[in-house]
C-alpha cells in the first residue's frame, strides 16, 4: 500500500506544479494598465504565448536642471529574455527628439512577469542625457517605476 501512497503524492505534486507553471503563462491578446506614474501601459502576447510587444508611457522628472524633466514612451518588440515562465526582461537605449530642438539620449530596463494567463507586474527604469545641438544640457531619471496590467 505504500507504493501507491508515494506514487499518489508524487502525481499531486507534479499536478501542482503544472498548475503553477499553467498560471503563469500569458494569454493571447493584449493586457493593458497602468504604471506608478499613472501612465498607461500594455503588453502584447502572441499565439505562441511570448511577449511580442511592451509599451509604456514615462516621465523622467528628477533631473540635474531645477526645471527640468523628459516625457516619453519606450516600446520594445520581442523582449530579448524570454526563459518561457511568463517572466521576460530587456534593455536598450534609443534617441528621441522633442519638438523644440531637444535631443533625449534614452537607456532603459524593463523586467516583467505573468502571474496569472492574464495578469503581470513588473519594473521600468530609464535615464535620459539630454541634449541640444550636440551640448548636453541636462540628465534626468526615472527612478524605479513600477506597472501592473491585466
Amino acid at each position: 500500500m505504500r507504493p501507491v501512497t508515494a506514487l499518489a503524492g508524487a502525481l499531486a505534486a507534479l499536478l501542482v506544479c503544472a498548475a503553477i507553471a499553467l498560471a503563469a503563462t500569458p494569454s493571447k491578446g493584449l493586457h493593458e494598465g497602468m504604471t506608478s506614474q499613472n501612465r498607461a501601459v500594455d503588453v502584447k502576447v502572441g499565439s505562441n504565448h511570448h511577449i511580442r510587444r511592451f509599451r509604456m508611457d514615462w516621465r523622467a522628472g528628477k533631473c540635474d536642471s531645477p526645471h527640468g524633466a523628459w516625457t516619453d514612451g519606450t516600446t520594445v518588440t520581442n523582449p530579448r529574455h524570454q526563459p518561457g515562465d511568463g517572466s521576460f526582461s530587456d534593455s536598450g537605449k534609443y534617441k528621441d527628439k522633442s519638438g523644440n530642438g531637444y535631443v533625449g539620449h534614452i537607456k532603459f530596463s524593463i523586467a516583467g512577469k505573468f502571474t496569472s494567463a492574464s495578469d503581470a507586474n513588473g519594473t521600468f527604469h530609464a535615464k535620459v542625457r539630454v541634449t541640444k545641438n550636440g551640448t548636453t544640457v541636462d540628465h534626468c531619471h526615472t527612478g524605479k517605476l513600477t506597472w501592473n496590467v491585466s
